[in-house]
């Protein structure tokens, strides 16, 4: 439960931290990295943007709440699964709160062969293939 906790705290205060040293820094000049891309603030919108401001708040944070305790509780049976599910929280939350306070999210590490993304999104993305990979090997383990 502790490596849940770290992940749900540490993903977040580092996504934001950056992404304010991204948009304070940087602002509408991008850094170049090379052959591989660039750095460069890029405003994204989650996909329920779509709806009415009051909807998109209320309908965002019943889906995070709905889907931390899923986590949670995951997490509890399987205790190997806490870092995992403690990542894909955090991230998600960073999310979140970034939509809520500004309406849309700061990607800003641009590669020439994939879509804008920032740290929250790797969190995501690394915590959903551990969590998946995890959970398959101890299926596998116990049948």
């Amino acid at each position: 439960m502790m490596a849940l906790v770290t992940g749900l705290l540490l993903i977040p205060v580092l996504d934001q931290a950056l992404k304010f040293f991204v948009l304070f820094r940087l602002g509408s000049r991008s850094v170049p990295l090379g052959r591989m891309g660039k750095l460069q603030v890029v405003q994204t919108q989650i996909w329920m943007a779509r709806t009415p401001r009051s909807l998109n708040l209320m309908v965002l944070w019943t889906l995070w709440i709905l889907g931390a305790c899923a986590l949670i509780a995951v997490s509890s049976l399987a205790p190997s699964c806490g870092w995992f599910a403690g990542v894909l929280v955090g991230g998600s939350l960073s999310h979140g709160i970034e939509s809520s306070s500004r309406g849309w999210i700061c990607d800003y590490v641009c590669l020439r062969f994939w879509p804008a993304f920032n740290i929250a999104d790797v969190a995501i993305t690394v915590g959903a293939c551990g969590l998946a990979g995890r959970l398959i090997l101890m299926t596998k383990a116990l049948g």
